[in-house]
This record gives C-alpha cells, structure tokens and sequence, in this order.
C-alpha cells in the first residue's frame, strides 16, 4: 500500500542535487578522484530515491524490501567516501588490491546478510509496522549482531575518510582550503544525521534525516564543483608535483599578496614560514621586486648578484584567471640558467678558438704555398731549360733524369695550387670572376685534354651536350678547374670502361652536368665525407692512385661560390655519378 507523504520530497530534493553534481564531474570521468566521486554520488542518488519510496510505502514487506535495496548505498556509500578521500589527498599507497577486495568481501557479507534475514534474524529479529504522530509508517523493533557490524564497518571507514580530509584541510594552501573544507562539509552532513538518526536524537522523532543531510551535502559538492574547481585542481597533486620542483613558484593575488609558493622559492626568497598573505614588497628581495612589478605575461632574463657571482634566471610571468576570464592574481617560475649561461658562454668561446685557429691554419697554408710555390716555379725553369740544352748537345740520357725532375716538380707545384686554393676558399678571399662561357666549348675542350689520360685506362670518354644549353655568366677558369678535377677522377677510377659527360638544362634557370663512369664505385657509409679536405674514400685508394684528396673539397666549394653544388650518386663496383649544377646568371655575391 503507497501512500503520501510531504517528508519524501527531501530524499527526491537530494538525488536531484548529488545527480547534477554527478554531472559536473562527469567531464572528469578518467581520473581516479573523479571515478571515486561519481561512485559515491551514484550510491547518494540510489540511497535517496530507495529512501523516498520506503517513506511512502505502508507495509512491512515492501518497508523490509526496499531498505534492503537501500542497502546497497548504506553500505557503499562509506566506502566509495574512502576511496574518495584516499585519492583525493594523495594517499594511493595505502590503497592496495588486499584492503579493496578485504572491504567489498565485508561490505558484500553484511549486505547477503540483509538480503537474507528472513532466514537466520541477525539483522532485525523482529520488526513492527507503526503509525507515528507525525503521519508517518515506520518499521520499529531490536537491531541484530549484524546490523551492528554494518554500523561499525561504514563508520569506521567514514571516520578514516573524514580524518584524511581533515588533515588535508589543515595541511592545505589558502587556495585550496575552501576546496577541500566544502567536499569535508557536504561529506560529513549525511553522516552526523545518520548519527543522530541511530541515537534516537533526530529533529523528527521516528524519521531519518539522512536525507535532508543529503540534500545540503548535495549543495555543498555543487559548490565545490562550480566555485572552488573540486577535481580541476586536487590540493594533494600540487603538493606532490609543485612542492617537489626544483623552479621557485611564486603565486600572488591581485593585490600582490602572496597566496602560495614551494620550498624552492621560500628557500630562494628567504621567507618566514608564515608568509602566506604577505604583501610580496615584503618577502622577494629588491633585485626580484623590481623585475617583477608591473609584469603580467611574458618570459624574461633576470640576474642576482651574489658574493660567489651573478646568478641568472628565466623568470616567466603569467596571469591566473577564473573561469569567466576575470584576474585573480599572477604566477612568477624562475628557472635557474647559470649553468645554460655559462655553457653558452663556453661553446661561444671554443667557436671563436676554433675559427681563429682555423683562420691561423688557412693563412698559415696560403703563406707556404707562395713561399713554396716561388722557388719550385725557378726550380722547374731551370730544370726545363737544362733539359732543353742537354738535349740540344745529345746528351739524351741526363735530359730523362730531368724529365723525372721536371714530373715530379709540375705534381708538387699542383699539390701547391689546390693547397692555395682551399686556403683561399676557407678564408673567403676566393675571386669569381663571371664573365659569358660557351658551355659545349669548355667541355669538349676539357674532354680533348683528358682523353690521353682516358685512352691510357683503356676507357672510352663520350660527351653529351643537349641542343638547349644556352650560354652562362659564370667564372671560366674555375668551372674548367672542376670539370677537369671530376672527368680526370673518373678517367682514373675506370678501367676499361665508360666516361660519359652529359649536359642539359636542369631548369629554365640552371644547367646540370653529370659526369658518369662505370669504375670502382664508392661504398655508402664513404659518401658522407667524399667532400671534406684531405680525405680518400680508403688508404688502399690514396696508394693505387695517389692524390691528396683535395680535388673534390676544393671542387665542390669552388660550385658553391659560383651559386651551384656538386651531389653525388654511387654504388660500389658500379660506377658514380657526379652532378655540376649551376644557375645560368651568378648570385649576387659574385658579381
């Protein structure tokens, strides 16, 4: 039999209330804090609607059938409230599978017990239906053993709950005590009317205030929700990540009053324990006061001079906001940079070593390339025109030993020249001198000057010039010094083979010469430094062919100069190809 009573609508006005707190922390859903909340706001809800419909009912099997639904939420509630506060001030060490499976185990016996008392009585040996004053039907009788153990059981983990949130809130920042002092308050209503209830103390003798202590907990959570961002910001997670960091943090309101800062930034300032609420002018020191005034966003480079040196610092400024984009204070990180400086400091001094040692070198090398190139230049005059008069007397024999001299002079002066040249090119003093050039001339002019070198491998040297070269303003000289370079390496790294030199117009503003041989090849971990000064692919090479490896260094700067590069492609035992690639017009550099 159901019937109505006004006392009902508390209970429903509570499940209203904890399910738009639910809502709220829905967004939440994948935290762990967040999970426990929800739980506990499901059992709030479920409790008081189980509770509204006992109100109205007048019998005493649907009275017993749904308290035992309700049930469900007497004995969970307590312990989703652990887990919550256990998750919210950061103790999850204590929260193990053993103390979990261990409370559901208990919580589930008590609850089988409810569900079967019929059977054995240790719940309620004998229960009454009776008509009170008040307009209300209430189930009366003694309380078994096993109503006392669920008593004990959700108490003792609500008072576990209760003392871990209390000690939050006395531990908390100012920020975060209205936070924490609202979720305590909404949590321990409930609770003190349930107390009150099982006492005989309650406002309404006969009737469970529990859920009118429901209904202002469900205010409270609501206000943690909206006002002080419960589940946005967990006191527990600033103390274990904020307070742990290196960086001083200073947090100020909108009157520069000081609202929280970690231990790095108390040690660094100097501050009394007490310096919560102090006006900053008070605690930073003036080298800090200073930078910071006046300084809402923004990221800045700050010194503090010491008697040991400067300290320097990144100090980052940023404005706190509330949810409606109002200000509500600033936060100031200060990230000590001394090392980064000095490191900075240190590698910018090593750079400028390096340069000028390598300076040094370069002029170094220029310098005894002309004091070697002089004399060896008489040496090889001299040479030539004994030659030339042994060979006028008959005197065959010693004019061949200075043919030896004569080679060996012309390969050390060469040696000289492209010594003299990277030297030239390391210290950017290399002249380009642009001036128009027939492509298919220079290059069938460099392929007659190697063709005895090619013939001497037995290697067949083909040229490829493509009806659209046009003409180019490049330097003469050097583009016939890297063409020579590159068509003699091929000639000499081929034998019994093919030199192919093709050209053609890459792009409407640039041509492409590619020099391709079918000789040796070079391995792929060789090519990445093929173009560095002084380097062969391996010594086996340098003793089979000789060179200095100077050619292609010297090269390849020398198409860097004139606005292109050189790029290689090779496959070991199956040839290379080496690409000249230049723009029809020079940069403005060489002009």
């Amino acid at each position: 039999m159901w019937y109505f009573t006004p006392y009902i609508l508390l209970p429903l006005a509570a499940a209203v209330l904890a399910t738009m707190a639910g809502l709220q922390a829905w967004p939440y859903r994948r935290l762990p804090v967040a999970q426990a909340f929800l739980g506990l706001m499901v059992a709030t809800v479920w409790w008081s609607v189980c509770n509204a419909l006992e109100l109205a009912n007048a019998t005493v099997v649907g009275k017993l059938w749904l308290i035992s639904l309700q049930y469900i939420s007497v004995l969970g509630v307590p312990f989703c409230w652990l887990l919550f506060a256990l998750l919210y001030t950061n103790r999850t060490h204590l929260l193990n599978r053993r103390l979990v499976i261990g409370l559901v185990t208990l919580q589930g016996v008590i609850l089988l017990g409810v569900w079967t008392n019929y059977w054995h009585r240790l719940m309620w040996p004998t229960v009454e239906l009776m008509y009170t004053a008040s307009g209300l039907w209430v189930l009366t009788g003694p309380k078994g053993p096993l109503w006392y153990a669920g008593l004990i059981s959700g108490y003792a983990m609500v008072l576990v709950g209760t003392v871990l949130m209390i000690d939050q809130v006395r531990r908390s920042r100012a920020i975060y005590r209205a936070q924490a002092l609202s979720l305590l308050v909404g949590a321990l209503l409930p609770w003190v009317a349930s107390i009150l209830f099982v006492i005989g103390r309650s406002p309404i003798p006969n009737v469970d205030m529990t859920p009118v202590a429901f209904a202002l907990s469900g205010i409270a959570f609501s206000i943690a929700m909206q006002r002080f961002r419960a589940l946005d910001i967990v006191p527990a997670a600033r103390e274990t990540i904020v307070d742990q960091m290196p960086d001083p943090i200073i947090v100020v309101d909108t009157h520069d009053r000081v609202i929280d800062l970690n231990p790095a930034a108390q040690a660094l300032l100097a501050a009394p324990p007490n310096a919560i609420g102090l006006p900053l002018a008070e605690v930073a020191p003036p080298w800090l006061r200073e930078q910071v005034r006046d300084r809402y966003e923004g990221q800045f480079e700050v010194s503090q001079t010491r008697p040991d040196g400067d300290v320097a610092y990144d100090l980052r400024c940023t404005t706190l906001r509330d949810r409606r984009g109002r200000s509500i204070g600033r936060i100031f990180v200060l990230r000590d940079t001394t090392l980064l400086k000095q490191a900075a400091l240190a590698l910018q001094a090593a750079k400028e070593a390096a340069e000028a040692a390598n300076q040094a070198k370069s002029t170094f090398l220029a310098t005894m390339s002309h004091e070697l190139r002089t004399p060896l230049t008489a040496i090889l005059g001299y040479s030539e025109f004994a030659r030339e008069d042994l060979r006028s007397r008959g005197q065959h024999d010693l004019a061949a030993d200075l043919d030896r001299v004569i080679v060996a002079g012309r390969h050390l002066l060469s040696l000289i020249n492209d010594i003299l040249d990277l030297a030239r090119l390391e210290s950017d003093i290399m002249q380009i001198n642009p001036e128009p050039v027939n492509v298919p001339e220079l290059i069938s002019e460099v392929a007659q000057t190697l063709q005895g070198l090619a013939s001497k491998n037995q290697n067949v040297l083909t040229v490829t010039v493509e009806a659209d070269v046009p003409p180019i303003i490049t330097d003469p000289i050097r583009l016939r010094q890297v063409l020579v370079n590159l068509v003699g390496n091929a000639c000499k790294f081929t034998e019994r083979g093919q030199v192919l030199v093709h050209c053609y117009r890459r792009a409407p503003d640039m041509i492409q010469i590619d020099i391709h041989d079918t000789g040796i090849g070079i391995a792929p971990d060789q090519l990445a430094r093929l173009f560095q000064p002084f380097t062969q692919v391996d010594s086996g090479t340098t003793r089979r062919y000789g060179g200095a490896g100077l050619g292609l260094a010297i090269s390849r700067r020398l198409c860097q100069a004139m606005g292109g590069d050189i790029t290689v492609v090779s496959e070991p035992q199956r040839g290379s190809t080496f690409s000249v690639v230049l723009p029809l017009q020079p940069p403005p550099q060489c002009k």
